[in-house]
């Protein structure tokens, strides 16, 4: 009896712990983990496909909850304590150490895995269309018959039919010429045959750029969606069709002088140096055409990149390997100061506050203490071997590296400007928010590599250069809601992508631009929360005994 009541026990303990899981996995929720995921991770990573990092799905399987946390809040650290899966996975991937999210909870990180679950179980094209935001191009196996790969083999046939045909040409002018050279008659003449087809070349490349603007032209004419588009489009247009029309003159010359003017017997070629007025007329004519042109473009990249009107909305836009975040001013209507030296993974844009400057510090000055005692441990070893000598050589440059990080935080915390309050309640969302028909700056900074920040749309694009700030100012004129009815497609958005090759993820660089009526942008703001904003009132009233014990001072010396 008691052997039965205690199978029981047991067996109603294992049910009650599975149902308290489930409940537990149905307590998070996929949907915000689908916006953080692709807030944060798509630039690296798919859910079936490897892209930087590898492809996630059955992730949430394949490592404990715990340790996928740890990872993604900070893969660095774990890499430290030499975790073993940690250190395979860092291996695999060409030791590229994976962007810090200290400043995601727990709850947000548990989101994110219970979406890698979800979509581990989607189909594939529907999983990948999920991560990405956008719908997916059909793979060859959606797009033809189950086991049939004809396509390839048509375009592989083709090149091959293609090649073989260029070699039997290759082979039978050969032959006809040792005919020629054999008997002492032409059989046919090189020059005439090459100056047709020269010609022949002309008018099928002629053809062929006619088809390319026809075909494809249309994917360039994007709607002008910004005060100053037009302006850069009616460039554009004058330019095109300026060049265009030289273009067409001179490569007609080019290729009929070639034909008219081909080798003749008994003709001799004519040797003619120079002549000054020709050499004037090609030179002026296109200096003064290419001038008009330069200036046009320099006064509306002036426009824009010149002062912004006092009423603009100031956004920041930090860019990185690889995807964007944007900062927005708090309540005070101010961007607090930043320093690239602040940067960790609790405070990813290096804002100046106070304490994540303090957590930074004791960070860095312990790791500057693990590192000393790492040197002065090697320092015993005399005759350390090959690989020893590795690690030796590492840990010099993280100690010299560390010192250096350590050193310039001990001169930025003597800063007064740096720490106040405006940088407490700047707020990071995930996508960027703007008003329609009111100006709009944004500000520019980058973390690593330098990047190009891309509004087509908008008629837009500047340079982010680490070290070197730019910006850039313009108005918008559509609403997201506008242009998805101009172009009739409902999930259309607006983004911000990377138009500089700065990686291997360059390609899904991009942060969603929504641009709104004022009240819809105005509600927007009300629903954002500071980035650190819970300290605001500490800081301000350690900021208020600082300018009291100052106070104080002046009294005291006067």
């Amino acid at each position: 009896m008691n052997l039965k009541t205690g199978l029981v026990t047991k067996h109603l303990i294992m049910s009650l712990a599975l149902v308290v899981s489930s409940l537990m996995l149905q307590a998070q929720d996929p949907t915000n983990g689908k916006a953080l995921f692709e807030q944060h991770c798509t630039s690296c990573h798919a859910i079936d496909q490897k892209l930087i990092g590898p492809a996630l799905k059955n992730a949430h399987t394949k490592y404990d909850e715990a340790w996928l946390i740890s990872w993604i809040r900070n893969s660095a650290d774990v890499i430290a304590k030499g975790d073993p899966k940690a250190l395979k996975i860092y291996e695999e991937y060409n030791k590229l150490a994976m962007n810090s999210f200290d400043f995601l909870s727990n709850n947000e990180i548990k989101d994110i895995i219970a979406y890698i679950g979800e979509a581990s179980t989607a189909a594939p094209a529907a999983a990948n269309a999920g991560v990405t935001g956008t719908p997916q191009p059909a793979t060859a196996a959606e797009t033809t018959p189950s086991g049939s790969s004809s396509g390839n083999y048509s375009n592989w046939l083709i090149a091959l039919i293609v090649l073989a045909l260029l070699v039997i040409l290759v082979q039978i002018f050969n032959t006809l010429q040792l005919i020629s050279d054999y008997t002492k008659v032409k059989v046919f003449n090189p020059q005439y045959t090459n100056a047709v087809l020269m010609m022949v070349f002309f008018v099928v490349g002629m053809a062929a750029a006619i088809w390319e603007f026809k075909i494809h032209g249309p994917y360039a004419d994007l709607p002008a969606a910004s005060e100053h588009a037009k302006s850069v489009d009616s460039m554009f247009n004058a330019t095109l069709i300026i060049t265009g029309i030289v273009f067409v003159i001179t490569q007609f010359l080019l290729f009929w002088y070639s034909f008219i003017y081909r080798g003749k017997e008994g003709r001799k070629a004519l040797f003619y140096s120079h002549n000054n007025r020709l050499e004037f007329i090609w030179t002026i004519i296109p200096a003064i055409a290419l001038t008009v042109l330069v200036l046009n473009g320099f006064k509306m990249w002036s426009n824009i990149t010149s002062k912004a009107p006092e009423e603009a909305h100031q956004i920041e836009v930090f860019g990185y390997q690889f995807g964007w975040k944007a900062r927005y001013p708090g309540k005070d209507g101010k961007l607090g100061e930043v320093n690239f030296n602040l940067i960790s993974g609790s405070n990813e844009l290096g804002l100046g506050v106070k304490p994540e400057y303090e957590k930074l510090y004791k960070e860095v000055s312990e790791k500057v203490k693990t590192l000393q005692e790492e040197h002065d441990f090697y320092a015993r070893n005399l005759k350390p071997t090959p690989k020893e000598y590795v690690l030796i050589s590492e840990n010099k440059k993280k100690l010299k590296l560390a010192k250096g990080h350590l050193t310039r935080l001990e001169t930025l915390g003597k800063s007064q400007s740096l720490f106040s309050v405006a940088a407490m309640d700047d707020f990071i969302p995930g996508e960027i928010h703007i008003p329609v028909n009111e100006p709009v700056q944004l500000k520019f900074r980058a973390r690593d590599v330098i990047h190009s920040a891309y509004l087509p749309y908008f008629r837009v694009q500047m340079n982010c250069v680490p070290g070197m700030p730019t910006s850039f100012w313009f108005k918008p004129t559509k609403t997201t809601a506008e242009i998805r009815a101009e172009k009739n497609d409902p999930t259309f958005d607006y983004h911000l992508v990377c138009a500089k090759i700065c990686g291997a993820a360059h390609f899904n660089m991009k942060i969603k631009v929504v641009v709104e009526s004022k009240a819809e942008y105005n509600k927007w703001l009300a629903s954002q929360k500071p980035r650190f904003g819970s300290g605001v009132t500490e800081m301000r009233a350690d900021n208020a005994a600082e300018a009291e014990i100052k106070n104080k001072e002046i009294v005291s010396i006067k």
